[in-house]
């Protein structure tokens, strides 16, 4: 049996001495865990105990003894306890928690502007809305109107201050969102260069064999911090250095940077501006280049909310004061102000060159007395006159033809043949520069040709709901108490196609009504409206003070469905059903949106009653012109339309319903951020607390880390101590010390 060969006492302080050197180093990196507990993005740290390589014989003997001596333990590394995966969704949810935090900082500054219960557009709005039904009720009285009147100039300057101030809060939230980001790709900038400066460390540490933990977790803590900011993805690479990214495009290789550059205002395709953020280039990227990928974080909030929120709340904005503006100013330039002059325009723009918007709108006029809110009436003059005959009551709702309770009846109705009795013609409404032509016909028997409609005007009922069916922009109403028809202007009786006819054309107060008859005397003789036959009524002879006509137009407004934005062009070209069509706006018009509704009317000047190919279709698309400042809209028609014909916005909703949707939006933006960041600020929580447990520092584990390593060190000292006396004693004894 072989004997084991005996090792020497040095071996065992050799041994001794390099468990001495490893309980150190092992002591010094949970010293190290305990220093950095409250350091942000340290990670804990693990001394890993391998067995020294055996002795498997001696070089003092020819065989070797049976068996393997050890000589130990050594430290093979020096681990860092981290999870990259838990790193990825932590940089996730606190992208999107920040996100939603910086867009619930701007939204909720916002709707405290839009919304203040006191100097807000609504409430200004409804004070406007008031402020005309007073003037209203107070008709015919001059000294109390006369305050009514200066009352409405206030309220209307009021609303427009409050627009002014909506609009530059916007655009003051806009120059602090281009300030902030700035401030914010400076912050970036930075951050970028550190990682590039630790990668190149990494690297470097790596290609010895060291672990540069502590590189490591800085970079990683960086890499946290960048994620705030924007979306980031990373990629660790075989040389230890780390691949930063947003969206594909990289931020960070290796050592090499790519700076960003500070915000900029750029142009989208439909001319809108577009906050936008490039990489740092010389020379630097055109306007129109559509920049990067911020995904989420604090940059991508604000660019959100500056494209999708700011600027669609300041494009509805515009819209509601341009439509309003345009809906006001038709009826008070169709009206007279108290002196006889024909109205002018309510609201107009501060800066004359501009259109209308809300941050360029005014009350126009200053004077009470030029506040139009009359309109012409026939029932003011002397040209119509009672159409009954003596002391006889009419029954508006019988027979016209052949009735002796008219002064002028038109002849009874025969039967024929051929067919006789009534009257048939065509009146001729001029508005606005608009001719248009009501077709009437009062025989109930005459259904066929010579007359040019079947019986619409059989009685006085009929003839009033018939023509003012047509919209014509005047109204035909019947005074019982002075047995007279009367005819008003009526700037709330003009339909699209009237709008759309009258294009350009500038509001009118006056109107001309003319009688063709091609049987009989005609309608206005029988209305005992002959006086007015080709007679222009205005101020002349249509005029009075205290009606307070135009007001009442205005109170009707304020419930009617309207077009917003005011849009009213023409297309030329024809529509051809289910293929897109692109139309230019007129010069000023740069508001309109995708999804809005437009209405398109086919022909421009139909035949009334006659029956008009109508549609209403959705912008699916915008285009802008740089060069001449154009918009252009892209629509999909469903039927086949001749060109010309009018396009316009639909008539969907009432102003007060627009600018409501306007402040619910906002609340649903605000809500959905403050959702948001509750959300994703316990996500991130949780996600970090499970990514801390597991490379987290915990006090009490170090504690008994540093206890236990301590206890073996001192074990592995008292055993060096114990061979050095052995040591001492054999070489007393040998007396090689004597």
């Amino acid at each position: 049996m072989s004997s084991y060969f005996p090792q020497s006492t040095f071996f065992g302080l050799d041994l001794m001495s390099t468990s001495l050197q490893s309980f150190s180093v092992a002591e010094n990196v949970t010293s190290d865990n305990i220093s950095n507990v409250n350091t942000p993005g340290a990670s804990r740290q693990q001394v890993d105990f391998n067995e020294a390589t055996p002795l498997v014989g001696s070089p003092f003997m020819a065989t070797h003894v049976p068996g393997t001596v050890g000589q130990g333990a050594v430290i093979s590394e020096i681990q860092r306890i981290h999870d990259n995966a838990y790193d990825a969704m932590f940089r996730g949810a606190s992208s999107s928690q920040n996100y939603y935090s910086t867009e619930q900082t701007v939204l909720q500054g916002i709707q405290s502007q839009l919304g203040d219960p006191n100097a807000g557009i609504g409430t200004q709005y409804a004070n406007f809305q008031s402020a005309i039904a007073q003037l209203t009720s107070q008709a015919g009285s001059t000294n109390s109107t006369t305050a009514a009147r200066q009352n409405v100039l206030q309220a209307a300057q009021s609303l427009a201050n409050s627009l002014g101030s909506a609009s530059n809060a916007i655009t003051t939230q806009e120059q602090s969102v281009l300030q902030q980001g700035a401030t914010l790709v400076k912050t970036v900038n930075g951050i970028l260069d550190q990682i590039g400066a630790l990668n190149g460390q990494i690297r470097a540490s790596t290609a010895v064999g060291d672990s540069p933990n502590t590189f490591a977790d800085q970079r990683d803590y960086l890499i946290d911090q960048l994620s705030q900011y924007l979306g980031t993805q990373t990629s660790i690479q075989s040389d230890g250095s780390t691949l930063v990214s947003v969206n594909g495009q990289a931020l960070v290789n290796d050592t090499q940077v790519y700076h960003l550059a500070a915000p900029v205002v750029g142009q989208a395709s439909n001319g809108a501006p577009t906050f936008k953020i490039n990489f740092d280039t010389s020379p630097p990227a055109a306007a129109n280049a559509p920049g990067i990928p911020l995904g989420s974080g604090q940059l991508a909030a604000l660019q959100d909310v500056y494209n999708n929120k700011l600027a669609s709340y300041g494009t509805q904005l515009d819209q509601f004061a341009s439509s309003m503006a345009n809906e006001v100013n038709r009826i008070t330039e169709s009206a007279y102000d108290q002196n006889g002059n024909p109205g002018t325009a309510l609201f107009q723009p501060i800066v004359a060159s501009l259109p209308i918007s809300a941050g360029n709108i005014k009350c126009g006029i200053t004077d009470p007395n030029q506040l139009p809110v009359a309109l012409a009436n026939t029932s003011a003059g002397t040209l119509v006159v009672p159409l009954n005959s003596a002391n006889n009551k009419v029954d508006t709702s019988q027979p016209i033809d052949g009735n002796t309770s008219l002064a002028n009846p038109p002849a009874a109705d025969a039967a024929g043949p051929p067919v006789t009795g009534g009257t048939y013609g065509a009146l001729t409404i001029n508005v606005d520069g608009v001719s248009e032509t009501f077709n009437y016909n009062t025989n109930a028997l005459q259904t066929s040709p010579p007359a040019p409609v079947a019986a619409n005007a059989t009685s006085i009922n009929a003839f009033i709901q018939n023509f003012n069916a047509g919209h014509f922009g005047v109204t035909a109403s019947f005074d019982a108490s002075s047995q007279r028809i009367v005819f008003a202007r009526d700037p709330q009786n003009e339909d699209l196609a009237l709008r759309g006819a009258q294009q350009n054309n500038p509001q009118t107060a006056a109107f001309t009504i003319t009688d063709a008859p091609a049987s009989g005397a005609g309608i206005l003789s029988a209305l005992g409206a002959n006086g007015i036959n080709g007679v222009a009524q205005n101020a002349s002879n249509a005029f009075a003070a205290s009606d307070n006509g135009a007001a009442n137009a205005l109170t009707k407004m304020f419930s009617s469905n309207v077009g917003i934005p005011a849009v009213t062009t023409t297309s030329a070209a024809a529509a051809i059903a289910g293929t897109p069509m692109t139309v230019v706006l007129p010069p000023g018009v740069t508001n309109v949106q995708v999804g809005q509704v437009l209405t398109i009317d086919d022909p421009v000047n139909p035949a009334p009653l006659a029956g008009t190919t109508t549609e209403n279709v959705t912008v699916s698309a915008i285009s802008f012109n740089p060069v001449t400042g154009a918009e252009s809209v892209t629509f999909t028609p469903a039927g086949n339309h001749n060109g010309p014909f009018t396009i316009q916005s639909a008539q969907t909703q009432t102003l007060q319903q627009f600018y409501g949707s306007v402040i619910t939006q906002v609340g649903i933006d605000t809500q959905t951020a403050n959702t948001g960041t509750a959300t994703q600020t316990n996500l991130a929580t949780t996600i970090d607390a499970q990514r801390q447990s597991i490379d987290g520092i915990n006090l009490d584990e170090e504690t008994q880390n540093l206890i236990k390593y301590q206890n073996a060190y001192q074990a592995a000292a008292k055993t060096i101590s114990t061979l050095n006396q052995l040591l001492n004693t054999i070489i007393t004894g040998l007396g090689v010390g004597g």
